[in-house]
């Protein structure tokens, strides 16, 4: 998840997307044209990693400064253009400014990613991601299931991912298990705010531009009655899709769906989501901008 400013660099020079994109406009440049013209110069690169790069939605890091050579040559560009504009701290500076801008927890979510130590931040780019939650009879939730897809953005062997318990939960009862495409690796707790950060190790090597399907649960031991359950989309794309099954003795009277700019945010839109046969209800979201999207629910 790397740099995206849409609104210049230091001291009154372009972002590196805004570079990017005059340069493609100035030379009228369809991307995949742009693409066949890299991979003569031996430099393999996807159209939709182009776009990513030239709408600020992500930056390359310095492990793919000989694509962005290679882009200079392509775009009649002099050299150090486009290269000077990447910053070997991107990703990490930028899932800062996005998790800050999404909800007060994000600097404690980055200190415990920096605490790990982990390089995967900003390496693939998430095309779908399925999560069955069950509540049980005492209202809590049980296990989250979790089932994603992929796509490397820069080669990448595994993925980090943040789960927060409910308010008063003990963090050390909350623990990730690997069910397959991956294996657990360091964990980051943080007890005043029951947040827990996991490595999702892949089984293997994931290049550029391949995709990758991984499964992994939540166990949460805490018991403690759950109301709502959100995700925060830092990019737009993608599918998400969750389903809540809820005990025949926890079925709620009402469930609905929200959407905010940020998690701390009013909600922007509210609709009634309807429980089907079984205490089932869920919620589809293709998220065209950065947001968080949930349910919510209500006993009598």
């Amino acid at each position: 998840m790397n740099t995206t400013s849409r609104r210049g660099g230091a001291g009154g020079h372009p972002s590196f997307d805004e570079a990017l994109r005059s340069a493609i406009a100035h030379r009228g440049l369809a991307l995949s044209r742009v693409r066949d013209h890299l991979a003569t110069r031996g430099q393999h690169v996807g159209v939709s990693t182009l776009s990513y790069w030239q709408n600020g939605e992500r930056q390359p890091t310095t492990r793919s400064l000989p694509v962005v050579h290679a882009l200079e040559q392509v775009l009649a560009l002099p050299p150090g253009t486009l290269t000077t504009l990447v910053t070997e701290d991107a990703s990490r500076e930028a899932r800062r400014s996005r998790l800050a801008g999404m909800t007060e927890f994000g600097g404690t979510i980055d200190e415990l990613i920096g605490e790990m130590g982990s390089p995967s931040v900003g390496q693939s780019a998430c095309l779908s991601v399925s999560e069955g939650i069950a509540i049980g009879r005492e209202r809590s939730m049980e296990t989250k299931h979790v089932h994603q897809v992929v796509r490397a953005v820069e080669d990448v062997d595994r993925q980090v991912v943040a789960y927060q318990g409910e308010p008063g939960c003990d963090a050390a009862r909350i623990s990730f298990l690997a069910i397959s495409g991956c294996r657990i690796g360091r964990l980051g707790r943080h007890a005043p705010t029951g947040m827990v950060v996991a490595e999702l190790l892949f089984d293997r090597l994931i290049r550029r531009q391949e995709t990758h399907v991984f499964q992994y649960m939540i166990k949460d031991d805490n018991r403690i009655p759950m109301y709502e359950h959100y995700r925060m989309h830092l990019y737009s794309g993608g599918t998400h899709v969750v389903e809540l099954q809820f005990h025949p003795d926890a079925v709620p009277v009402r469930i609905e769906e929200f959407h905010r700019r940020r998690l701390q945010d009013p909600d922007s839109r509210c609709n009634p989501v309807p429980i089907y046969h079984g205490g089932r209800a869920h919620l589809v979201t293709e998220p065209a901008a950065p947001a968080v999207t949930g349910l919510r629910w209500e006993y009598d």
